[in-house]
């Protein structure tokens, strides 16, 4: 059972930090911190969009000569994890467990992604485990712009693919890598043999997982919902790593046989000329040419000792 399902009795120091009812020996409350987590997601079902969109800058005019459209980009795929993300409220306790996300990437100028601190998940160690102490009030990914939606359709009036509450990354790229990226996807015809995504997202974790778990364990993470959101919910979340591999193009086996088309005169006259390897006539002209050859290389060797002699 997920530390989050049942928060009856805790308590919210901030958003990024919750205060369990029992205690330590010290007297001070367990704690679960909201620091940059990482999880690994296997992606399935990738697929590269491509739009056009007409270009505008709030009530801004645009630039004398400036373009019309622009063409944008974004990458969508499904996802699954071993981990367990469970959403919740204080002091309600979960609103649901998901291990399966929506992803989807988009680009942005450079010096957009990582917001202000550019945290990594080594950022949150000092907030972390059995020496935790209260996150800052911001946290610790203040303007990062991607994030981990939660979303439940059935209170949204919005038409949906989906009819259960889900999870969707949110993320982003620079542009340079992003358009390097999709261009390969792109003149690639060679079937994907496997795809994931490290993603940093600013999730609960509690100080004894977080103390005595290896980076290899599936993790128990929790994820806020404030008493503002009622249909989205929304955690800071980051876009670290991205890999696909594909498979080898396959190769037609070769024939069991080869039909080789032959001009008969030629090969008649080219047998002519070509005496028959193996006859008297061929060997002796084989011998001759190696007896001229070995008379060759020993003169070679012998002006070139007399060379060696004159030189000293």
């Amino acid at each position: 059972m997920s530390y989050f399902q049942d928060t009856a009795g805790s308590t919210l120091a901030n958003n990024h930090t919750l205060h369990h009812p029992d205690k330590l020996s010290s007297g001070r409350p367990f704690m679960s911190t909201c620091v940059p987590r990482g999880v690994r997601i296997d992606l399935t079902d990738i697929e590269i969009v491509h739009a056009i969109d007409w270009q505008h800058d709030g009530y801004n005019k645009p630039a004398e000569g400036s373009p019309n459209y622009k063409v944008a980009s974004r990458l969508l795929a499904k996802g699954r994890f071993k981990d367990r993300i469970t959403v919740f409220r204080v002091p309600e306790g979960g609103v649901g467990t998901f291990r399966t996300i929506d992803v989807q990437i988009k680009p942005l100028p450079k010096g957009k992604v990582g917001g202000t601190k550019k945290a990594t998940t080594l950022d949150g160690i000092g907030y972390s485990g059995m020496t935790s102490t209260d996150v800052p009030d911001g946290g610790l990914m203040a303007g990062e712009p991607g994030c981990l939606m939660y979303v439940d359709p059935t209170k949204d009036d919005w038409p949906s693919d989906h009819t259960a509450p889900y999870l969707e990354l949110e993320g982003y790229m620079d542009e340079a890598e992003f358009s390097a990226l999709v261009h390969r996807m792109s003149v690639s015809s060679a079937p994907v043999r496997a795809a994931s995504l490290y993603m940093v997202a600013e999730l609960f974790q509690h100080e004894v997982d977080a103390s005595l778990s290896e980076p290899y364990h599936a993790h128990d993470f929790g994820m806020l919902l404030r008493p503002e959101d009622k249909t989205y919910g929304t955690t800071r979340a980051r876009t670290d790593h991205f890999s696909i591999a594909y498979k080898l193009d396959a190769v037609p086996e070769a024939p069991d046989h080869y039909d080789v088309l032959v001009d008969k005169e030629k090969a008649e006259e080219a047998a002519a000329k070509s005496p028959e390897v193996g006859t008297r006539d061929s060997l002796l002209r084989i011998e001759k040419q190696l007896s001229t050859i070995s008379k060759l290389l020993g003169a070679a060797f012998g002006l070139g000792v007399v060379a060696l002699f004159f030189l000293r």
